[in-house]
């Protein structure tokens, strides 16, 4: 995915008090400032927050999502806060944000359902300490693992690796292979080929190829 000039423009729009940063890297935009919120979730606390943040969003094609920093210093940097060592938060897996974003990407809707929410939770720990409010992703592959299964419908990490694979193919490729779905038929002959046909236009090819050998490492 990547962003454009409109896109920054209109998360800029919403969120008043981010900016633009002076220094940028190269096929990236930084966005840096405050982002003050009030959220209060279905049977959840109101809370009205704010946090310094800085977010990396691309500008040419990668397959990942923007990073977000937390910058004040607020939150730890420690996998129990779902905070990766090198300081950008742990919103979900690449297929699921993906999926939050939407085709073509929307910044706001990243920021408003993934970065929100996060801080949100993170502000509801510390203030009453303990679990986090929402469900939280298990860690490392485990956590992937569950997420593709939910999207997939399948189980297991073999089947979900085999899907990964099938949905970075063209069509007739992945239909010689055997289904993901353990039926023992070839894909091209069992109807869960319609709903990977259905999960093709989450994102390009590329971007399956690269999840699901980031997958199989994990």
């Amino acid at each position: 995915m990547k962003f454009g000039q409109s896109d920054v423009d209109a998360l800029l729009n919403y969120w008043p008090r981010l900016r633009r940063a002076p220094v940028t890297r190269d096929g990236f935009a930084s966005i840096v400032g405050t982002l003050g919120f009030s959220m209060a979730p279905a049977g959840l606390p109101l809370i009205e927050d704010s946090y310094s943040i800085r977010l990396e969003v691309p500008t040419k094609t990668s397959a990942n999502a923007p990073q977000v920093f937390e910058t004040g210093g607020r939150i730890t940097r420690h996998i129990d806060n779902h905070v990766f060592t090198n300081g950008a938060l742990c919103l979900g897996s690449p297929w699921m944000l993906r999926r939050i974003i939407g085709t073509p990407p929307d910044l706001v809707t990243f920021v408003n359902q993934c970065v929100v929410p996060f801080l949100y939770s993170a502000s509801c720990r510390e203030r009453n300490g303990g679990e986090l409010p929402f469900s939280e992703l298990t860690h490392g592959k485990a956590g992937l693992l569950d997420d593709y299964e939910q999207i997939l419908g399948l189980q297991g990490a073999k089947s979900v690796s085999l899907a990964l694979l099938a949905i970075s193919q063209r069509h007739r490729v992945a239909n010689k292979n055997a289904c993901p779905c353990g039926c023992g038929r070839r894909l091209g002959t069992c109807d869960f080929r319609w709903k990977l046909a259905r999960l093709r236009s989450d994102a390009s090819r590329a971007f399956f190829r690269s999840m699901g050998n980031d997958f199989r490492a994990a």
